[in-house]
């Protein structure tokens, strides 16, 4: 009996394994399959992902190729050549592809961004030519109004022609650089009206009947710099501007900001924070007759007046005495280097006896003004100056007063729209505040334009 029982057992025992067996192998099997479902949805997620990531960039591309051949073609069409040859087709052209530009961002109005994130890029810089080409359009008509070239007759000398004259120069200095043949037959108009009005306009020299600049460059065996002499017909020529127009970040380059302006002549200012962008933080601060920092002064700020005249502002002075004198604007760097038509001693922290690129204007009367920046840093193989060196030139050109602003690498000067220094940083180094000379009208403005009570601004008379 037990061993029948035995067998039962065993059989029993077998027949547990063997379900135990049968229930591995078919969970094993439904595993494999999830397994296998999973990979298969995976890839189909993957295949998905691919296929929307193919429609994306095709997407993309039809957007970009449509964006480039628009671009390519308003560089077919505004050549420097085709401007010289027919400027109304080219700039016809022009703006037949700005309006398909137009209609090209309304009918991607409701893309998704970065499907069209590329094409607006190119389109932007597209439609940035297409604006420089509106200011090339405006020089045309004020030049046409001045000059006519095939019977070579010039207009007269009126205020009104020399405003155009003066506006049209102003704009003239903004053309993009790859129209150098465009901008080649306007400075021909320039000198044409230039000789038969009797004013001096090229790379060295500008002149209207409000503004007289000549620029010389200089060497010593030792430096390079250059001497600018201005003479202003108004009080009101001499200007300042806090970079960007902001007492603070953003800094910008001299030549951004003059450009903005429509100075004629522009140089760097005051030290400045290289965190803040502050000029001259911490120290009194007026620009355009506003106060940003109201504190004494430490006996080291350079004041320019609504008369045009210029002068340091003592130790202790308060800001509200300074605009009681007048004061329109300030600059602090320093020092001062010439005041009362005398050398002013170099002493404290300014004493030095190495050279370095400078920074520095002057004044011989109000309305009379020079501005003189020296190479340095192996420039060319210049050394730079001393301030020593720096006061003799002042005082060799006459100046009643004069005063270093910020230099090295912040030093530029910037004469119609070029950079003419040589810069220490490879490239300009964007400043937190500029001074910079206007041309203005001759006065048939009215009230608005003040002159010179002594008429700084000289010429010899006009012969016809």
């Amino acid at each position: 009996m037990k061993k029948k029982w035995y067998v039962i057992l065993a059989l029993l025992c077998l027949s547990l394994a063997g379900g135990a067996a049968a229930r591995q192998q078919y969970q094993a099997v439904q595993e494999k399959k999830e397994l296998e479902q999973k990979e298969q949805e995976k890839k189909q997620q993957e295949a998905q992902r691919k296929k929307k990531e193919e429609e994306r960039k095709r997407q993309i591309q039809i957007r970009t190729e449509a964006a480039q051949k628009l671009a390519d073609r308003m560089e077919e069409a505004v050549t420097d050549e085709a401007l010289c040859e027919n400027m109304s087709a080219a700039l016809e052209s022009a703006e037949q592809i700005q309006t398909q530009i137009e209609e090209f961002y309304r009918d991607h109005k409701s893309d998704r961004d970065e499907y069209v994130r590329e094409a607006y890029e190119i389109l932007e810089k597209t439609s940035q030519k297409a604006e420089a080409l509106k200011g090339i359009e405006e020089i045309d008509k004020k030049f046409s109004e001045l000059y006519e070239s095939e019977s070579d007759l010039v207009a007269m000398d009126t205020a009104k022609n020399d405003r155009l004259f003066r506006e049209a120069q102003q704009e003239l200095w903004k053309i993009p650089s790859e129209y150098p043949e465009k901008r080649g037959q306007y400075d021909e108009i320039v000198e044409r009206i230039s000789e038969e009005w009797n004013y001096q306009n090229d790379d060295w020299h500008y002149e209207t009947s409000t503004l007289k600049i000549s620029v010389e460059p200089r060497e010593t065996s030792y430096t390079r710099y250059w001497v600018c002499h201005i003479q202003t017909f108004s009080t009101e020529q001499i200007c300042s501007a806090l970079c960007g127009g902001t007492y603070g970040n953003p800094r910008r380059t001299t030549s951004a900001e003059l450009a903005d302006h429509n100075g004629v002549l522009g140089i760097n200012g005051s030290g400045f924070s290289y965190s803040t962008g502050i000029p001259a933080e911490g120290k009194s601060m007026i620009k355009d007759r506003q106060v940003y920092e109201d504190v004494y002064s430490n006996g080291n700020i350079m004041c320019v007046t609504g008369e045009g005249g210029m002068f340091t502002a003592p130790a202790g002075m308060t800001t509200e005495e300074m605009l009681g004198r007048d004061v329109k604007d300030t600059y602090c760097f320093g020092p001062t280097l010439v005041e009362n038509s005398e050398a002013c001693e170099i002493s404290g922290q300014f004493r030095q006896t190495y050279r370095y690129q400078r920074t520095a204007v002057g004044m011989a009367s109000p309305g009379d003004y020079y501005v003189v920046v020296v190479d340095g840093k192996g420039a060319g193989g210049s050394q730079g100056m001393t301030y020593e060196e720096l006061q003799e030139v002042f005082l060799d050109l006459g100046c009643e007063y004069a005063y270093n602003l910020d230099g090295g690498g912040s030093s530029t000067l910037v004469f119609k729209g070029r950079v003419l220094n040589s810069l220490t940083d490879g490239q300009e180094r964007p400043c937190a505040d500029i001074l910079y000379f206007i041309d203005v009208g001759d006065g048939a403005e009215g009230d608005e334009i003040m002159i010179h009570e002594d008429e700084a601004m000289i010429r010899p008379t006009k012969e016809r």
